[in-house]
């Protein structure tokens, strides 16, 4: 016995397939997902779930029906369960948060259906390498290589939870990616301060200077504190890698923190805070409103805050410091790492000449 919005089809090859397609109203009240079963049993059990959810959301009970296990959607909430995922550093957690999210609702070729509602073992290479050329042409290189990373990650995790039979983006020959190379001039750097001060922004100005002098990524500064600076000096744990730091700052930073520090400010203060809302920015708020800057003071739109991080590191290289004082100053715990970060510029080279042939 069939239960409501389960329909049974057959493919090409001849195989029956159960399939549970919901109406629209389900999809919208409780979420529930178009899917596919091998067996009247498995679809039934689905259909009734999603059935059992409205009855309970015209009571005014909402709840979620989860994924189907057997989708990739499914694969996707198993994954997230998992330890692999709980213990992801918090930037790679956002970062695949957001791949997933993105591959689920991905439309490849001539399909109706979302990459998350397909049967997650019906993927094979072929369509992971659609998917692959698929992304790279509406979005880039960048995003379909580190999305079928992510995909290959999770489906490797399913593979070893037996929740799928093969790793379809493993062996994709994805390339490694270059390096980001892009460095402000010091120039750049002063004429976007300048603008973000004119423009009532100084907040944006402070995270500028704070990621160029002390070369750190904008994600730890904009969560620093005015507790985390006593005495010149800042005292903090970066959140990517949990490296503690204890950074001297430069004179014109300690300048402009004197300047800006708000009466009363406490130790939980944030030194960072927008103007619009008095409260720390997120990710999106510090990028929009740094593009703006940076669009108003007529500098190209190639340069980000990121960059400042690798410019004060490579400046420090020109400047003659030795490796262990960048990574004292960067929190590298590895010399090739910090390479990713120093750039080769002529006057590195030209510094390297002149020590050969000093004498």
């Amino acid at each position: 016995m069939k239960v409501k919005y389960v329909e049974r089809r057959v493919r090409q090859d001849g195989k029956v397939l159960w399939v549970v397609n919901p109406a629209q109203h389900l999809k919208d009240a409780v979420e529930a997902k178009y899917d596919q079963f091998d067996l009247l049993d498995e679809a039934n059990q689905y259909a009734q779930e999603i059935l059992d959810a409205y009855a309970d959301y015209k009571k005014g009970i909402k709840r979620e029906v989860r994924a189907a296990m057997a989708s990739v959607d499914g694969l996707f909430e198993y994954y997230r369960s998992t330890k692999d995922y709980k213990e992801l550093k918090p930037n790679s957690k956002r970062m695949y948060h957001t791949m997933i999210q993105q591959a689920s609702m991905l439309h490849v070729g001539r399909s109706n259906m979302r990459f998350g509602e397909i049967k997650a073992t019906s993927i094979g290479p072929e369509f992971a390498d659609k998917l692959y050329d698929h992304v790279k042409e509406v979005k880039s290189l960048h995003r379909a290589t580190t999305m079928c990373k992510v995909l290959r990650k999770v489906w490797f995790v399913g593979l070893r939870a037996g929740r799928v039979k093969s790793n379809p983006f493993q062996k994709m020959g994805l390339k490694k990616l270059d390096d980001r190379t892009v460095l402000w001039e010091p120039e750049q750097v002063q004429a976007f301060i300048a603008k973000a001060d004119e423009l009532n922004m100084k907040s944006i100005g402070t995270m500028a200077m704070l990621c160029y002098d002390l070369c750190q990524r904008p994600g730890d500064m904009r969560q620093i504190t005015w507790g985390n600076y006593k005495n010149g000096v800042f005292t903090f744990k970066q959140e990517k890698t949990r490296t503690e730091m204890q950074i001297p700052a430069s004179p014109r930073l300690r300048e402009r923190l004197q300047a800006v520090k708000p009466t009363g400010a406490s130790e939980d203060t944030y030194i960072v805070l927008c103007e619009a809302t008095g409260k720390p920015y997120d990710r999106r708020l510090y990028s929009k409103w740094a593009a703006k800057v940076r669009l108003e003071a007529g500098l190209p739109s190639s340069l980000q805050i990121r960059d400042l991080r690798r410019t004060g590191a490579t400046e420090m290289a020109e400047a003659g410091c030795t490796e262990d004082e960048l990574r004292s100053v960067t929190g590298h715990q590895s010399r090739d790492v910090l390479s990713i970060y120093v750039r080769p510029t002529t006057k590195l080279a030209a510094s390297g000449i002149n020590r050969r042939f000093a004498n």
